[in-house]
């Protein structure tokens, strides 16, 4: 699949994708809110300015996934692959990264608060920022350092 052939579809309505291949593609400034991507191929593509917000990406390869300034509200990453995944000015609030590789990740400026990095590998991380993760959940997190994070819930 291409770029031309996802907008096409997801004009006419359609919103299911999972699983296709669009590794190294170039999806930047497209607007596909809800889309489900669900196990896809998007290693190296690039999505700068893109809007993925309420997407699901569950179990997506966006390795090397360029992500400047691209709103991911809500979206689901669960078990995604984002190893070397560049974000800069992301919003990426309320994101589930529960089980997520974020290994040698860049997050420039992103905004983390409310989101769920339960069983995340955040290892070698750049530019991870604690303060802009106001309500996160850590539980059994692997953070940049290499140190295991679990918060105590909140009551």
């Amino acid at each position: 699949m291409d770029r031309e052939e996802l907008l096409r579809r997801y004009a006419a309505g359609e919103r299911d994708f999972s699983g296709v291949d669009l590794s190294g593609a170039s999806l930047s400034y497209v607007q596909v809110p809800n889309i489900i991507l669900r196990d896809s191929n998007l290693s190296n593509a690039q999505m700068n300015f893109s809007d993925l917000s309420f997407a699901d990406l569950s179990g997506a390869n966006l390795s090397g996934a360029s992500l400047e300034e691209t709103p991911f509200q809500k979206a689901n990453l669960s078990r995604a692959n984002l190893n070397k995944a560049l974000f800069f000015q992301s919003y990426l609030g309320r994101v589930d990264f529960s089980h997520t590789n974020l290994s040698g990740a860049v997050l420039t400026e992103c905004v983390l608060k409310n989101s769920n990095f339960s069983y995340a590998n955040l290892s070698g991380v750049r530019d991870f920022n604690i303060a802009r993760c106001k309500g996160a959940i850590f539980h059994e997190t692997i953070m940049p350092d290499g140190s295991i994070r679990t918060d105590a819930p909140s009551n």
